[in-house]
């Protein structure tokens, strides 16, 4: 029997037959691809969901289950409403998202331990070449735009924030379930956390640290919880003191105030479409009817959903992510909730105090890097056991 953890095991050896194999191999080009340029992910998970389309097995896989048929369905009433309103780009958006959904259905549906550690010790590698890349573009532009915000791979600087995010969950998730690699994922975290400074965006510092702070709170580490917490506190009244340390703080209240602004046009495009609404990026073709501040989306996730997917697709996403979070929850009751439904909720929850001020979950590279994490709540339920069964035994069922 070969253990689920930290041991150096061949990565192929758990898998038993060839499909496994390949599928092992696509789920790690996936995630590596998403830590380079836009262009390489948008492809990559496009001949990843072509490879799921083409297997029959594979695809009944994927769609077999009520929550991915209503997410299904909200995408196609999502095409219709945006072909319906000439939302050119929003069509387009909505089958990149497709393309998404069903290999991250896939992927939860087939993901195990061995494998979704694997890939997140890859995903920490690759995350640091991304970085460096980000201070070679600081570099580049120093002198010239000492304004510019790095956005190394990623399409704005506000996505590469989130990446960053998530790879900080990540990674801590990973020196909590592998101690010999501690050391790698500290050098990780930190060089992360200088890429979140350099792209500056605030809304991922906050909710970066939203995420740690309740990650170490449910695992009752409360004095490293205490200890970081003060780190954090130090920083910002650092950065009252030398306000050069956190140069776009000043730009906070310009920044709301056409926030508040989109959220007006928003709720306006809302009230018009409220069932289905008028498709993905729909308040960048609305904001000249309304007279509101011209950007690509609401800067709010909710509204964002509501203006795009209406009441019926909002619903279809929050019973997917709420039956997730009430299931997780009931582990934790019964003591049987493990390290990787720990990250499932977490990332939840980055998701949702990040989407107070921006929509950067949809895009390829965030959207996608977090059905992977997602896909860590599917680990149990490939092998069809009851949420009760201790962590240890899936150890015995996997090889």
């Amino acid at each position: 029997m070969i253990a689920i953890s930290n041991r150096n095991e061949d990565f192929f050896l758990c898998a038993r037959t060839k499909r496994e194999r390949q599928d092992r191999m696509v789920a790690l080009a996936v995630v590596g691809s998403l830590f380079l340029p836009w262009v390489v992910s948008i492809g990559t998970i496009w001949v990843a969901a072509v490879y799921v389309m083409v297997d029959y097995r594979r695809l009944r896989i994927a769609v077999h289950s009520t929550q991915m048929k209503g997410l299904l369905l909200a995408l196609l009433c999502n095409v219709f409403a945006a072909a319906y309103y000439q939302n050119t780009l929003g069509v387009i958006m909505v089958l990149g998202f497709f393309a998404m959904v069903l290999y991250g259905s896939y992927l939860y549906k087939t993901m195990t331990h061995s494998l979704f550690h694997r890939i997140s010790d890859f995903a920490c590698l690759m995350s640091v070449a991304g970085i460096l890349v980000a201070v070679i573009q600081k570099l580049a532009f120093l002198h010239t735009a000492p304004g510019y915000r790095p956005v190394s791979f990623y399409f704005n600087a506000n996505y590469f924030g989130m990446m960053i995010e998530f790879t900080v969950l990540l990674t801590v998730y990973r020196a909590y379930t592998n101690r010999r690699g501690r050391p790698f994922y500290a050098a990780v975290v930190l060089v992360n956390l200088i890429g979140l400074y350099l792209c500056g965006s605030l809304s991922a510092l906050a909710a970066m640290t939203a995420g740690v702070l309740l990650f170490l709170l449910l695992k009752r580490r409360y004095k490293v919880c205490a200890a970081f917490l003060l780190l954090v506190l130090l920083f910002l009244a650092a950065t009252q003191c030398i306000p050069a340390l956190l140069p776009r703080e000043g730009e906070a209240d310009t920044s709301f105030a056409q926030r508040l602004s989109i959220w007006h046009g928003a709720l306006q495009g809302i009230a018009d479409q409220p069932l289905f609404g008028h498709g993905m990026m729909s308040y960048f073709f609305l904001h000249d009817q309304f007279g509101t501040y011209a950007t690509f989306h609401c800067h709010n996730l909710y509204l964002e959903v509501l203006l795009d997917f209406g009441i019926f697709g909002a619903c279809v996403f929050a019973i997917t992510l709420g039956s997730q979070i009430l299931r997780i929850l009931r582990r934790i009751r019964a003591g049987t909730c493990g390290n990787a439904m720990l990250l499932v909720l977490v990332s939840i929850g980055v998701v949702l105090v990040h989407g107070m001020t921006d929509v950067t979950i949809f895009w390829t590279q965030t959207g996608m890097l977090f059905l992977f994490l997602f896909s860590a709540s599917g680990i149990r339920a490939k092998y069809g056991l009851p949420d009760a069964v201790p962590v240890r035994r899936l150890a015995e069922r996997e090889c």
